[in-house]
């Protein structure tokens, strides 16, 4: 193995390490309180929504059109990334008996949103140049 070879595979090795520990008590706690914030979560964009909330979490199982109003309620979407930003990138926390990178978790279900809320926005700017401004 080479030189650059090494340094490669201590670059793709030292973040799996430094992942794969756990996080304190202290820190994992309030991330865990959060994302069970059932409360939190049903009420952020009240007549919007349809299904229950438990969970952040539970949003992945909306309908299309109630993901969408879940994202695009900035009551909704402000714990959403407040949490992306708070959660340790560098540790695993032990959520529903499994250790996990919540982070990632949050960040995809973050750039989720970000994505459909795009989709719909151009979806809804194509729609009104095509009928309304020819």
């Amino acid at each position: 193995m080479n030189f650059f070879g090494a340094l490669l595979l201590l670059g793709v090795s030292i973040p799996s390490v430094l992942a794969a520990m756990e996080c304190p008590q202290d820190v994992s706690y309030p991330v865990k309180t959060t994302l069970d914030n059932g409360h939190l979560f049903s009420t952020c964009a009240p007549g919007n929504m349809g299904p229950h909330v438990n969970a952040l979490f539970d949003v992945r199982n909306f309908s299309d059109r109630n993901f969408l109003r879940f994202c695009r309620a900035p009551s909704c979407i402000k714990p959403v990334e407040t949490l992306r930003e708070s959660i340790p990138t560098d540790c695993l926390i032990t959520y529903h008996g499994s250790a996990r990178n919540l982070s990632e978790e949050v960040l995809t279900l973050y750039r989720e949103c970000a994505r459909v809320v795009g989709a719909a926005d151009k979806t809804d700017e194509d729609y009104v140049y095509r009928y309304f401004l020819d």
